[in-house]
Parts: structure tokens; sequence; C-alpha cells
């Protein structure tokens, strides 16, 4: 991922795809001195490269030593020192040039929070308290354990945890090659369970057409089987398909493996494992219905086995 190194203290930076740099509260790098102008400089992504702008600061940028046109941008390359203000000042260098992930940055100057498999976490991996994934459509969704999704683009703030983060994605995924993949959607999988005796050992298996795979023996599974069974049941009363399985986060509560916050660890952690396995969709696998603190399994092809 495109980063930078400052080389006075040795602390790297990961590039957002537009990332400004200044004294202002805005800047993406702030830099305190008073030679650098508010609105400085601004690193981008092309698509292909990453490129520096002088954004018509009093004291200049420099790159490899060379004073930058203002307006004009120019390629930054593996090795390449950025200077803002005074050529001779300590400066920066480009240590990665290859794309920017799609993440979420604190305003506050933490550490940026980056895409794993498809969802991205916040405020961290252990804490999910909201989720960010693509849409079938291709862009991005913002989901809150009790809220509604909502779609989210570049540049957009939000507030989770007590802070206010900044979404940073270079472009979105084309249509197509989610299309492509169409037959690993969530719901033309069979999920078969297999649960010993006394329900310690809870395993799945994914199944599509001749395709199998083992997801193994998780203890996240086991919410995974709770939602099955109720979505089997429902069907068994003959309830339709669009109102199968829907469960309140409050009756799953009574039981402390599956109570906030370790039931929003689970759930994301359940995707993470169908996406690393290649399921376009995994988000869906553990669906929510907006604003009703309901959740459901995103499949009705289930069976379940006692072994």
């Amino acid at each position: 991922m495109g980063s930078i190194r400052d080389l006075s203290d040795g602390k790297t930076r990961v590039l957002e795809p537009e990332h400004t740099v200044g004294r202002a509260p805005t800047a993406a790098l702030k830099l305190p001195h008073r030679y650098v102008s508010a609105q400085h400089a601004a690193f981008r992504w092309n698509g292909v490269r990453w490129q520096l702008r002088d954004l018509g600061s009093r004291n200049g940028t420099f790159l490899d030593g060379t004073r930058l046109s203002p307006g004009e941008e120019h390629p930054v390359r593996l090795g390449s020192k950025i200077a803002f203000g005074k050529a001779a000042d300590t400066p920066w260098e480009m240590i990665d040039e290859s794309a920017p992930p799609v993440m979420a940055v604190p305003l506050d100057e933490g550490d940026p929070v980056v895409l794993d498999t498809d969802l991205l976490a916040l405020p961290s991996k252990d804490n999910p308290c909201a989720t960010i994934y693509r849409s079938p459509e291709g862009g991005w969704l913002l989901e809150y354990s009790d809220a509604p999704t909502a779609p989210i683009v570049n540049m957009q703030t939000f507030e989770v945890g007590g802070r206010v983060w900044r979404f940073c994605c270079a472009e979105n995924a084309p249509t197509t090659a989610l299309a492509a993949s169409a037959d690993l959607e969530v719901r033309s999988l069979l999920l078969s369970f297999y649960v010993s005796r006394d329900e310690e050992h809870v395993g799945l298996r994914v199944k599509h057409g001749a395709k199998s795979i083992d997801m193994g023996a998780r203890t996240h599974n086991y919410l995974l089987l709770t939602l099955a069974r109720r979505r089997m049941a429902d069907a068994a009363e003959g309830l339709p398909d669009a109102a199968c399985g829907w469960t309140y986060q409050d009756e799953l509560a009574h039981d402390p493996t599956m109570a906030p916050p370790q039931l929003n660890v689970d759930v994301f952690r359940i995707r993470r494992q169908f996406a690393a396995a290649g399921i376009v969709d995994a988000s869906n696998v553990v669906e929510r219905r907006p604003g009703t603190r309901q959740l459901r399994i995103g499949t009705g092809l289930l069976s379940v086995e006692q072994v």
C-alpha cells in the first residue's frame, strides 16, 4: 500500500487516494512548521501511479531536490525524496508505491484501519461496532449493529466508537467483477452443519453443486447453527421465505456466548471466513434487518446432522 516515511524519526504514513499535506486541521498529513502552508501539497493516486503537486504554497514543495511548479502533477517513485517548505529540510521518502488500500482513517491522527478480506471492521476486529463491505452493485455499505445500513463513498466521514473517521477508497469495483462469480452467492449455498451430541463442537460444510468446502469446527459456528435452526423452524411452519429466520438480538443475549459485543465479533469472523472462501457476498451470510436489531442466516438451504 502506498506509504511515505519521515526520515527524521522513521515513522510511516499510509497514503489516502487524495492525501493533502499542510498545517490545516483538515490535512491528511499535518505539519506544524511555520514555513509550511495551510494547504501546502497533495499526493494523488491516478489509478496507475502516485502523483505529487504543490497547491500554491509560499515556500514550495521539493521532489528529489527540485522545486515543483504550483498546480502541476509530477510522478513519485519508490525512493523519491520529498520536502515541504525547505529543500534542505529532512525529507520524506516514498517507501511503497503500490495502490492505496480501502481504509478508514481516524481524524484524530490514529492509525488507519485497512480492509481485510473484503470487510472493514471498526473500531477494530476485536470490537466491530460497525462494518464496511461491498454491495452487490460494487459500491460500499456502512453497517451498524443497531442502525440502518447505508451507502458510503470515498472521503465520507462518519462516527464509530466516539471517534470520527474518513472512508477512503480509490474507486469502486466494477459490477461485472461480482457478477462473474454470482454462482457463489450466499443464497445459492447449502450450509450443512455437523454437531456433536453435547453441541460442544459445531462443524460446517459449504456446498454448491459438486463443490464442497469444509469450514471446520469454529466457536462462531454456534451462532450460525442457532440462526439456521430458527430459519428451518419458520420454514416448517409454512412462513414465507422472506419472513423466515429473523431473530431479535435480545433473544440471543441470554447466552453469554452470543451477547453483545461477542455477537458482533462472531458476525464479523463468520463473514471474514466466508469471504476468504471466495463467497462474493460474504456479508450476506448473516443478514441484518435495518432498524430492528433483527438478524438471520442468509440462505434457506440448510441441514443439521448429529455426529
